[in-house]
């Protein structure tokens, strides 16, 4: 019995470092552009909570001129049980004047049937600020991904 277990532990620390190979070839210390970002969003709570998590990454990196601006737009739609979120974003390059990187993502919620009108609404916003949170982790992984490969390409070109 002692053996299946320890055979479970490991053979699951094993599925999880291979699912995150991808991300360990990113390496953020070095991406230096990520500093040169600011963001422009809208209005709503969603935007708000995306901004700021956004900003906590992006703070990582040392701040130098800005170069580059983020221009988010989020559309969110909502049933009796489920929380739809989709953001589109562009990357502008200020010093080129012109797009750089664009793209959209989707993700989706469900907070299961409420009894009560509040709890709905209440489930509904956690899912909400939980969605804007999950958009912000993606967006700053598809940048970190695009100015990797810029730098990758820029060093291999060099050699």
């Amino acid at each position: 019995m002692m053996h299946r277990f320890l055979f479970l532990i490991i053979g699951s620390i094993a599925v999880l470092l291979a699912g995150c190979s991808s991300i360990e070839r990113l390496d953020s210390s070095n991406v230096s552009a990520l500093g040169q970002i600011s963001v422009k969003t809208g209005a709503s709570r969603s935007d708000q909570i995306f901004r700021q998590h956004i900003i906590r990454f992006l703070d990582r990196h040392s701040a130098q001129d800005i170069r580059y601006t983020l221009i988010t737009r989020i559309s969110e739609s909502q049933s009796d049980t489920a929380v739809s979120m989709n953001i589109t974003f562009a990357l502008y390059d200020q010093t080129r004047g012109e797009t750089v990187l664009s793209d959209s993502i989707s993700l989706s919620a469900t907070f299961g049937a409420v009894s009560s009108l509040y709890g709905q609404d209440k489930a509904a916003t956690f899912s909400s600020e939980r969605l804007a949170m999950q958009l912000s982790d993606k967006v700053y992984l598809k940048l970190l991904a695009y100015f990797n490969n810029l730098e990758n390409a820029g060093t291999a070109s060099a050699e």
